[in-house]
């Protein structure tokens, strides 16, 4: 009966914490792969310490995947609690032999825009109404201006979707090549830098010291930057602790974006990094980005802000890592995975996923649902005690049960649809199952496939046919069971149909 009593008041003691609002860390780092961090791979040749601290003081999401397989969609997913390709015109798009829309098409079938529609319920909104200081640092890449109006105000900035505080840029390898704190430059770009490709890698254009010519502040230097973010990071979090009003430490919760843009290219690893890992330049700047992580966790240390924190880290989409880099390397950026980014194969979405919460979330602990990116919104609404509107994260779970360790009888998420943005093809888990179609099965304008029947393609390229597998049998994807398995591949096509048609799966 004692240890009867003692269980139940440790579990009303978890239940309780709970209800208390934490601060949020979310921590999104940018094309690091599922087998880049050495507590989701043990065989990984680079070092990274602070990632795997954060795992053993929390819990690893080995099934747990990004909204989409590049960045921009994948972000959008996390921020709205939405799977993007409901906020774009034509989820597909018949392509032309030389892969560009024709002009019937552009007209009929608009290139997309994933980014966040004015007024719609994101993360800081959400977190804002309940009292929240929010900030966004690092990468945004969810609609930026990049043209200074004639006050020398940015029209659109993250401080137009919720945040009270933002610096950083919108993407590391477009121009303008200039910080940009709140709502301006913080100087302004006015000189010009040429495209420049990388170095002793596999692909220039995509790795390495990479980026396209634009304009740049006189200043800008790519080498390094990443330092600069995280000392932005460690000074708003200073600021939290400052004046409080009422005057108690840590008395106003807060949410930190911290959008890391690495290891995406440019490679601009700081010199004390170089040629320290076993994984050539890549290597290299994923201890760059793990050094970085840890600053700011040792930030909220030293600040006592640790023990209120949930901290929640991933990467917005699968590595830029070739076959020939797992040969000359002997890493594999992906895992067992297979694939890279851009994939509707498991490593351009399944990620490496960490949430951390000292006393709350069991230490060194796993979990192996099924879980997605936009299930943050409806998981930090119910930690808020705040129940979401039916007009907003409609494909978000709440997975806070998994976070205090439990079991559910059924799953949380039982599937989700992705969307690969290069050759506009769509795939649907289900369970165990996973249904990719060829790139001519495409979405129409009112929400419906063309055509809405499974059909055998003939053609030789790799998005020609249906492809289904097994993930629990087959988690490499090597076998396609589509002849095999017709009934199942039908069963998943028809749930793709509806989810189009309903446009939620919450």
């Amino acid at each position: 009966m004692k240890r009867l009593t003692l269980l139940l008041a440790a579990f009303c003691m978890v239940q309780s914490s709970f209800s208390a609002p934490p601060n949020i860390l979310l921590i999104l780092v940018d094309d690091m792969g599922y087998g880049d961090p050495r507590c989701f791979n043990p065989e990984s040749k680079i070092a990274t310490p602070h990632i795997d601290k954060l795992a053993a003081e929390g819990m690893r999401f080995t099934d747990a995947h990004a909204g989409g397989s590049i960045c921009v969609p994948s972000r959008y997913s996390l921020l709205s609690g939405r799977m993007p390709y409901r906020n774009w015109n034509v989820a597909s798009a018949k392509r032309t032999k030389k892969g560009d829309l024709s002009a019937l098409e552009k007209k009929h079938f608009p290139q997309p825009q994933i980014q966040h529609e004015p007024g719609r319920l994101n993360l800081a909104t959400l977190m804002k109404r309940q009292g929240y200081a929010t900030a966004c640092v690092g990468k945004w890449h969810q609609g930026m201006s990049t043209k200074a109006e004639a006050d020398g105000t940015l029209k659109m900035t993250p401080l137009d979707f919720g945040f009270d505080y933002y610096f950083g840029f919108d993407a590391p390898e477009q121009a303008p090549y200039a910080w940009i704190e709140n709502k301006r430059f913080v100087v302004a770009p006015t000189e010009t830098i040429e495209d420049h490709l990388g170095e002793d890698v596999t692909n220039p254009q995509t790795q390495g010291a990479h980026w396209r010519k634009g304009l740049a502040a006189p200043d800008w230097k790519f080498e390094g930057y990443l330092s600069t973010l995280a000392s932005k990071a460690d000074a708003w979090l200073e600021k939290q602790t400052q004046n409080p009003e009422p005057p108690t430490k840590n008395s106003a919760p807060f949410f930190l974006y911290y959008a890391i843009p690495a290891p995406h290219a440019p490679w601009a690893t700081a010199g004390e990094f170089k040629g320290k890992s076993s994984a050539g330049q890549y290597g290299d700047y994923v201890m760059n980005v793990d050094a970085m992580i840890g600053q700011v966790l040792a930030t909220l240390e030293k600040l006592e802000l640790k023990d209120n924190t949930l901290v929640l880290f991933s990467s917005d989409n699968g590595p830029v890592w070739y076959a020939q880099d797992i040969e000359k390397f002997g890493h594999r950026a992906a895992g067992p995975w297979n694939g890279m980014k851009g994939a509707l194969s498991e490593a351009g979405h399944r990620m490496p996923f960490i949430a951390s919460w000292p006393s709350q979330i069991q230490a060194g602990s796993s979990c192996d649902e099924l879980i997605c990116f936009s299930d943050m919104m409806a998981t930090i609404a119910a930690l808020l005690g705040e129940k979401l509107p039916n007009d907003a994260g409609e494909d978000s779970f709440d997975i806070s049960p998994l976070l205090r360790g439990e079991k559910p009888a059924q799953p949380i998420r039982h599937g989700m649809v992705h969307v690969n943005y290069g050759s506009y093809t769509l795939a649907i888990r289900e369970g165990d199952w996973k249904l990719i179609l060829p790139s001519d099965v495409y979405v129409a304008q009112d929400g419906t496939l063309t055509p809405d029947h499974l059909v055998e393609t003939t053609g030789k390229g790799p998005n020609s046919k249906f492809q289904l597998y097994n993930l629990r049998t087959d988690p490499s994807e090597t076998a396609n069971l589509f002849s095999q398995e017709p009934d199942k591949a039908k069963e998943l096509f028809t749930a793709l149909k509806a989810d189009l048609v309903r446009g939620r799966s919450r």
